[in-house]
């Protein structure tokens, strides 16, 4: 029998590395450590002293790092490639913190290259455990210090010299480096204040939802449908839990491709308030399976679960179900399309299809042939909820369709109120804008956890031939996953909800009304707010709508890709500026953008343009005026930092951002 675990002390550290021009290898040159609840920052030069302060300390440690993928690069490379330190896993993969020898390293970090935890075991007794505060808290530093409203807060500096491990770090280096893990500590404590210290805010969330039920009532209301197995040669799959996952789709993203790369004019931008636990209160009306399923073969739907007849003594559903069809579509007039097909290389994976026929070369063609020359017709097969199966009927014309097979659970309502009303009021009520960050966090990632998977794949470390550090993929299929029925069913419902109200602001494509929706938000243009339809307004009322901003003209490129100039928010005319959405330019690339747009040239004379260390391509690009006809496929802008693993750990070499043709 195992000792218990033991309690831990608690640390925020921050690494400082070496950056010059041609570097062929990298070191930490400054550790910053702060114990918990004190303000006791202790600074060193190397890793090296660093790890002589922690393993000097006995028991248990916990130490965040906000980011850890980054630091936790210096850290792995420092015990294994330099100190060669035993790896704690076996053929069944990481041993536990008592199997682990002394001295020995584990580590998670997932098949999709997400980093959890690494664990060090310098002696038979100690145990230091890296984890991510990123994780946790899904900020930037200077984003926890404004949303926490932490005392320190982040400062920029320029660094004076060449930085080495060993180097002289000055007061104002010293300075810096122990802002950055005071705002972290400040974020953390305010989190463990109120028992959130599971690994990742998800696991928050999920663990205070668990809590509000008996442990025999949550099982009997959301049971692991990865043990229910169907025969696969009548369902094509092993178990409920696959079946159900097909359904699964993320949210809906759509710029109507007439006013695509064309500049839009007086425009609106609403967000939903709080989308996802919107959609999961019992205010919504909407109900979400539960229990074990019961599933149909065969080309028709039960009538038990026709609209007419799936409806209980309230006037909600009996039922909620999953159905796989086999069908030609194509979108009816001046409806918006939402069907997506994924892992099928016939269809663009990104575009909300217009139909089913297949894309090639400029035309639209009903059947290809195949590498053996046999015609494969345009008649896919389509996993989806019951919300999204009626909304297809609404926006798409059917032809030649069929239905494989289904799959029902009871349905109730009410499942998610009580954490919700929890949080909400929080929200409302917040005395501290900590309060109501909290809050945000606890209301907006529940809901990802009813749809985690099984899948615990992980990668081993090793040195590889350039004696740098490389990752090995180890697939698994252990993890305890959430239950996917009701993942799917939120999703579904909130792609409902934005649709529904896009489509009721949509006349066309060559008419004013509705252009883009990112998940929460619609953006639509030359209507006056008084001519909106089906978007209810409220600062913070569930399923209602937030008028964000009015913006004078603004361009939309494609999917998470548009600038607006802004000239209000929340109702108030503010200094005109710009906002850049772009998927994939860092943050530095898009604030050089904003920039150039705006004729904001660069000021040797600016402290805080000497203390951001721009190059001579960034101030060129900053120093150039743009406008917003000029935001578009290919464009380039510097300051995109690029990670590369060399000796030591990771360098982000400066680099070019390109916006690629998808």
């Amino acid at each position: 029998m195992g000792r218990p675990p033991q309690k831990a002390d608690i640390y925020v550290a921050d690494f400082e590395t070496t950056v010059y021009e041609g570097q062929q290898e990298t070191a930490v040159w400054a550790a910053a450590i702060v114990p918990i609840n004190t303000e006791d920052v202790s600074i060193f030069n190397s890793i090296e002293g660093f790890f002589r302060y922690i393993t000097m300390i006995p028991g248990r440690k916990i130490i965040y790092f906000h980011n850890l993928k980054f630091d936790g690069s210096f850290i792995l490379d420092y015990l294994i490639r330099q100190k060669e330190t035993p790896q704690a896993f076996n053929k069944l993969g990481p041993l536990t913190n008592n199997d682990m020898p002394a001295p020995s390293v584990k580590y998670s970090i997932s098949n999709k290259g997400q980093w959890y935890t690494i664990t060090y075991k310098p002696r038979s007794r100690d145990i230091i455990e890296f984890r991510d505060s990123l994780k946790l808290l899904p900020f930037s530093v200077r984003q926890l210090g404004e949303g926490f409203k932490t005392k320190h807060r982040k400062l920029n500096m320029k660094y004076e010299g060449f930085r080495y491990p060993g180097c002289n770090i000055t007061d104002k280096e010293k300075q810096y480096i122990a802002n950055d893990v005071l705002v972290v500590k400040e974020a953390l404590e305010m989190m463990f204040a109120r028992g959130h210290n599971k690994l990742t805010i998800g696991s928050c969330c999920l663990s205070e939802f668990k809590s509000m039920y008996d442990k025999d009532m949550y099982e009997m209301l959301f049971p692991n449908q990865y043990d229910v197995k169907l025969p696969k040669d009548k369902y094509g799959f092993d178990n409920a839990g696959e079946y159900v996952r097909t359904t699964y789709k993320g949210a809906w993203c759509y710029v109507v491709p007439e006013k695509a790369n064309r500049i839009q004019y007086l425009g609106l931008t609403f967000d939903v308030n709080s989308l996802y636990p919107s959609v999961m209160h019992s205010q919504s009306g909407n109900y979400y399976p539960v229990g074990q399923p019961r599933f149909w073969l065969g080309n028709m739907i039960p009538d038990f679960l026709l609209p007419e007849n799936n409806v209980n003594e309230h006037g909600g559903i009996k039922y909620y179900w999953f159905i796989r069809i086999r069908t030609k579509f194509r979108v009816k007039e001046n409806k918006l399309p939402f069907i997506q097909i994924k892992h099928d290389l016939r269809y663009r994976q990104n575009e909300m299809l217009k139909t089913s026929d297949f894309y090639y070369k400029g035309k639209y063609y009903s059947e290809l042939l195949d590498n053996d020359g046999n015609p494969v017709e345009a008649r896919p097969t389509l996993s989806l909820t019951m919300t999204d199966y009626f909304l297809m009927l609404e926006h798409y014309e059917l032809y030649d369709t069929e239905i494989l097979n289904g799959v029902y659970y009871a349905a109730e309502i009410g499942l998610f109120d009580q954490y919700i009303d929890k949080y909400a009021q929080q929200k409302i009520n917040a005395k501290t804008k900590a309060e109501r960050t909290e809050a945000k966090l606890f209301l907006n990632n529940l809901y990802g956890k009813l749809a985690m998977s099984t899948d615990s794949s992980y990668k081993l470390v090793y040195v590889n031939d350039k004696n740098s550090l490389s990752f090995q993929p180890v697939m698994e299929h252990e993890k305890t996953p959430g239950y996917i029925p009701c993942g799917s069913a939120v999703t579904s419902y909130a792609r409902y909800f934005t649709i529904t109200a896009a489509q009721k602001n949509y006349y066309g494509p060559d008419k004013p009304g509705f252009i883009y929706a990112d998940t929460d938000s619609l953006h639509i243009s030359e209507l006056k707010p008084e001519e909106i339809i089906g978007v209810p307004e409220h600062p913070t009322a569930f399923l209602h709508w937030k008028n964000e901003t009015k913006w004078d003209y603004a361009i939309f490129v494609r999917q998470k890709t548009y600038i607006e100039h802004i000239t209000e928010a929340d109702g108030e005319p503010v200094e005109p500026y710009y906002n850049v959405t772009c998927a994939g330019m860092p943050e530095r690339s898009q604030n050089l953008l904003k920039r150039s747009l705006s004729d904001q040239h660069y000021n040797p004379d600016d402290p805080d343009d000497i203390e951001e260390d721009y190059d001579e391509a960034e101030i060129r690009f900053m120093n150039t005026h743009r406008d917003i006809s000029q935001f578009r496929i290919h464009l380039q802008v510097p300051g995109c930092l690029k990670a590369k693993r060399i000796p030591g750990g990771i360098i982000l070499n400066r680099g070019i951002y390109e916006m690629r043709p998808r």
